[in-house]
């Protein structure tokens, strides 16, 4: 399973337009594509960001020959942006089932040092498996394809609100296991863990 994610930077005063553009293009997804839509929260600019999984490489081929934007619907989202779309890639390597609906989520970003991506797989999936703390609706461990600043892994944890996401930061405090997790996963590590809040605005169909 694949998922790739198109990142819009609306330009000022375009934020709401530029929403409902995204909106009317997230509706347009299908099983065999399906479409999800969010918004970056605490970061330094704002950004949507319209997520489609595929099952795999070849099936993102032929979305792309039968289901790209129309020129109305790209002049549309087009004329908000601030600049270019950032697109990444990414394949799903490991997940937890869904227990609630999500409408918010935390997405870490590794970057493991030379040689030891194996292992802080490992250390990752460990972690993932026998469960993180709090009221986690569901987690999963990914990795990013073409990256140009090197390999990258990234856990993403799904909240059913941010009174979750409070509980979640509480039981890791009081986890005498999280702080040597986060000691090992530094020492796998050449740069700091990098991390994304976003409010999804329009989850993937269950």
């Amino acid at each position: 399973m694949y998922t790739e994610r198109i990142i819009h930077v609306p330009a000022v005063g375009k934020g709401p337009e530029l929403r409902a553009a995204l909106e009317a293009r997230n509706a347009t997804g299908n099983k065999a594509a399906p479409h999800a839509l969010s918004v970056h929260m605490f970061a330094p600019q704002p950004g949507f960001v319209h997520s489609i999984r595929f099952e795999n490489l070849a099936a993102i081929e032929a979305y792309m020959a039968a289901h790209l934007p129309s020129p109305e619907e790209s002049r549309k989202i087009d004329q908000c942006l601030a600049r270019e779309r950032a697109v990444v890639l990414y394949e799903e390597l490991d997940s937890t089932p869904l227990k609630a609906t999500p409408k918010f989520l935390i997405r870490n970003r590794y970057q493991p040092s030379a040689g030891n991506g194996p292992e802080l797989r490992n250390v990752l999936a460990e972690r993932l498996q026998k469960g993180i703390g709090g009221a986690v609706a569901g987690a999963g461990l990914s990795r990013q394809i073409g990256s140009l600043d090197g390999p990258a892994l990234a856990v993403t944890m799904l909240f059913a609100s941010m009174a979750d996401m409070d509980a979640h930061r509480a039981a890791n405090a009081s986890d005498r296991s999280f702080q040597p997790y986060l000691n090992k996963v530094a020492s796998l590590c050449r740069a700091p863990m990098q991390q994304r809040i976003q409010r999804i605005i329009a989850p993937f169909p269950s």
